[in-house]
C-alpha cells in the first residue's frame, strides 16, 4: 500500500471510530492526534505517491502537504473553540462535527492525489456532502438555508462537472479507446493533441461551471459566504482553503487539455477567454459586495472569491512565469486565509462566543484593547489579505499583474482595477477592529498558547513569497512549464 493510498484512507476510516467518542473535549484531542498523523503521512507522500487511479504528482504532493498542515493547525485552534462551545450544541451534534472535519480532509487528499478523472469527482461529491453537514451543525434556520442553498448549487455544480468527465471519456476515444486509460489525467495529457477538439469544447465548458461552483467562482459563488458565515469557524478555515484549492487545480489540469489541443490544431477552443471572464468578474464583484458586508464571516468569504478569480484569471493568460504566479498565490492565501480564520475564532471567543451571528465587524471593534496578543494577528491577518506590501500576497500578484502586462496589455487595467478596489474595502476594516475603542462589555483577555499555529502560518507566507526556498521554487516552475 503506498503512502498517498494511505494518507487518503487514514482520515476516511478513523472518521467512524471519531464519531463514536463520548466526549466532545475528548474527541478534539482525538481529532488533533488523527490529523497529526495524517500530516506526517503527506510529508511522505512523495516516497511513495502510489500509481494507477491514485497517483499523487508533484503538483498533488504540494498541496496535500499544504492540506495535512492546515488540518493539523486547524485540529489545534478546534480544541479551544470545542470547550468553550461545546455546552451549545448536543455531543451527538459534535460527533458528527469532528467526523465530517476527518471526510473533508481525506477527501481533499483524494482529490489531490486522483489521476483519475472519475475518482477526482467522486473526491468533490464527498467533500460537499461533509461539508454540507458540517455547515448545517446549528440547526438554526439560517445554517439549514446556508446547508441547502450550499448542497443545491453543489449539487447542480457536481451535475455539470460528471457530464463533462463523461464528455472528455468520450474525446479521448480516438485516442485512449475504451477503458480506465481514457481517465487518467497522465494518459489524456500525453494524448491531448490527439482528443476530439469539438467534445473537449463542450466538455470544458460543463468542467468549468462545474468545478467552477465549487471555486466559488462568479456567478456560481452563491452559497460560499453562506456557508463561511453559518458553519463552525474551524470548518470554515479548513474550507476555505482545501475546497477552493480542489475545484481550481482541477480546472488548471483540464485548461492543460484544451489549451495542447488547441496548440495541436486539433479544434478545441483556447479556454484563456472563459477562464480570463469568470476571473475578473469574480474581482469585481467581490470588490463591490465588500463594501457593504458587516458580518466578519461573510466578508472574509467574499475575499476567498477574490483571491479564486485571481488564481483563475492568471490560468486564463498562461504561460509559466503566470501560473506559476497563480499557484504561489493559491499556497500563499490558504495559509494566509486559514490563519485568519483562527484568529478570529480567538477574537470572538474572547468576546464571549464563536457562534454564528456573533462575528459582526461591530461586535470585535477594538480587539488590541481587549487582547493585545489576538488583536494584532487579526489585524496582521486582515492588511494581508490587501496584497499591499509588506503582505507575502503582494509576491504573487505582482508576478500575475507583470506577466499580465508583457502577455496582454489590456488585461493589466481591470485587474488592478478589481486589485485597488478589493485592498481599500479590505483596509477599511483594519482600523475599526484593532484600533477603535473596545465595546463596553468586553473583558480583557490573555492569548492562549494555540496562537502559534497562527505565527506558524505567517511566518511560512513570509518565506514562501520572499525567502522562496529553491525546492519549492523548482518544483512550482516544472509544474507551471508542464502545464502552460
Amino acid at each position: 500500500m503506498s503512502i498517498a493510498l494511505l494518507a487518503v484512507l487514514f482520515p476516511l476510516l478513523t472518521a467512524i471510530p471519531l464519531a463514536l467518542v463520548g466526549s466532545a473535549t475528548r474527541a478534539s484531542y482525538v481529532n488533533l492526534a488523527l490529523n497529526t498523523v495524517t500530516f506526517a503521512l503527506t510529508l511522505g507522500v512523495g516516497f511513495s505517491p502510489g500509481n494507477g487511479m491514485l497517483h499523487a504528482d508533484n503538483l498533488g504532493i504540494i498541496f496535500g502537504i499544504l492540506s495535512g498542515f492546515v488540518g493539523f493547525t486547524t485540529s489545534i485552534n478546534n480544541i479551544g473553540f470545542i470547550k468553550s462551545e461545546q455546552g451549545r450544541k448536543s455531543i451527538r451534534r459534535w460527533r458528527l462535527y469532528h467526523a465530517m472535519c476527518q471526510v473533508m480532509l481525506g477527501t481533499t487528499l483524494l482529490g489531490l492525489y486522483a489521476d483519475n478523472i472519475g475518482l477526482l469527482w467522486v473526491a468533490v461529491e464527498g467533500a460537499t456532502i461533509s461539508a454540507t453537514l458540517g455547515v448545517s451543525l446549528s440547526r438554526t434556520a439560517s445554517a439549514l438555508e446556508a446547508a441547502w442553498k450550499y448542497f443545491i448549487l453543489g449539487g447542480v455544480g457536481i451535475a455539470l462537472a460528471l457530464f463533462g468527465i463523461m464528455l472528455t471519456y468520450l474525446a479521448a476515444q480516438p485516442a485512449l479507446g475504451p477503458g480506465i486509460a481514457a481517465m487518467s489525467f497522465t494518459a489524456l495529457t500525453q494524448h491531448a493533441a490527439q482528443l476530439d477538439g469539438s467534445l473537449m469544447t463542450l466538455a470544458f465548458v460543463f468542467l468549468l461551471f462545474g468545478f467552477g461552483t465549487k471555486a466559488a467562482l462568479v456567478p456560481l459563488h452563491g452559497w460560499l459566504p453562506d456557508a463561511y458565515a453559518e458553519g463552525p469557524i474551524p470548518l470554515t478555515a479548513t474550507l476555505s482553503g482545501l475546497m477552493l484549492n480542489v475545484a481550481l487545480l482541477a480546472l488548471l489540469r483540464f485548461r492543460h487539455l484544451m489549451s495542447a489541443n488547441a496548440a495541436a490544431g486539433a479544434g478545441a477552443m483556447h479556454p484563456g477567454p472563459f477562464l480570463l471572464i469568470l476571473g475578473l468578474a469574480s474581482l469585481f464583484l467581490t470588490g463591490f459586495s465588500l463594501w457593504r458586508r458587516r458580518d466578519s464571516r461573510r466578508f472574509f468569504g467574499f475575499s476567498s472569491i477574490e483571491h479564486s478569480g485571481i488564481a483563475i484569471f492568471a490560468f486564463g493568460i498562461g504561460g509559466p512565469a503566470i501560473i506559476f504566479g497563480g499557484l504561489l498565490h493559491m499556497l500563499l492565501h490558504t495559509l494566509l486565509k486559514s490563519a485568519l480564520f483562527q484568529a478570529l475564532t480567538k477574537a470572538a471567543l474572547a468576546r464571549g462566543s464563536a457562534a454564528p451571528g456573533n462575528s459582526g465587524f461591530s461586535h470585535l471593534r477594538g480587539m488590541i484593547a481587549t487582547s493585545k496578543q489576538t488583536g494584532w494577528l487579526l489585524v496582521i491577518c486582515i492588511f494581508a489579505l490587501t496584497g499591499l506590501p509588506p503582505s507575502g500576497l503582494f509576491t504573487s500578484e505582482y508576478l500575475i499583474i507583470s506577466e499580465t502586462i508583457i502577455r496582454d496589455p489590456y488585461y493589466s487595467l481591470p485587474l488592478g482595477a478589481g486589485l485597488l478596489l478589493c485592498a481599500i474595502a479590505i483596509i477599511r476594516q483594519v482600523g475599526p477592529v484593532g484600533f477603535a475603542p473596545a465595546p463596553a462589555s468586553a473583558k480583557p483577555q490573555k492569548a492562549g498558547a494555540d496562537v502559534i499555529t497562527i505565527y506558524a502560518h505567517l511566518i511560512l507566507v513570509v518565506l514562501l513569497a520572499f525567502a522562496m526556498p529553491v525546492t519549492l521554487v523548482t518544483l512550482l516552475s516544472h509544474i507551471a512549464e508542464a502545464l502552460q
